[in-house]
């Protein structure tokens, strides 16, 4: 129960007017994944998170990510990436939740994911720790499998190396 309201009041005292978003020049969010070649990861460098604290519920979370800001470190990679995602066409990855619940720590609940024009229901689970400096973290992972929103798997070296239908996005979120 201690957790509880510390987690609670913290929030509050972050949040000020009960608004929080995240410092992204502190936190990190992630896509890995496979191949049959090799393990790979993206980094997301564009995006926001922000939503309100109304007691152990967070109300009106958005996350919106820009397509072309996911970056490999390969530019062949990344121009896979940003064609499978449609890019052009979908600049924008959003996540919304209405309503998600504190709970020891932990923050559970659903919300819907938008991505290349399709819309699905996701799972959002989260843990979160104070830091010394008064911030809060809030870190977890969510498993998607790409052919679920339509979307093929990219392809290199002529068939060759195969993406995995699986990805996993990670976030180590720092919340202002």
């Amino acid at each position: 129960m201690k957790a509880i309201i510390t987690t609670v009041l913290l929030w509050g005292l972050i949040a000020g007017q009960g608004t929080f978003e995240a410092n992204t020049s502190k936190s990190e969010f992630l896509v890995k994944g496979t191949s049959t070649v090799h393990d790979w990861e993206s980094v997301i460098n564009e995006y926001t998170v922000k939503g309100a604290l109304n007691g152990q519920t967070i109300n009106n979370l958005q996350v919106t990510v820009i397509s072309k800001s996911i970056k490999s470190g390969k530019s062949i990679m990344d121009d896979k990436t940003y064609d499978a995602l449609e890019a052009k066409e979908y600049p924008n990855i959003t996540f919304k939740a209405s309503q998600l619940t504190i709970t020891d720590g932990k923050i559970n609940g659903k919300g819907t994911l938008s991505l290349i024009g399709k819309t699905k229901e996701v799972p959002f689970t989260a843990i979160t720790k104070e830091l010394q400096d008064g911030l809060l973290q809030v870190s977890g992972q969510v498993s998607l499998v790409m052919s679920e929103f339509g979307i093929e798997p990219p392809t290199a070296m002529f068939g060759t190396l195969t993406t995995g239908d699986e990805v996993s996005i990670e976030y180590n979120f720092i919340l202002n």
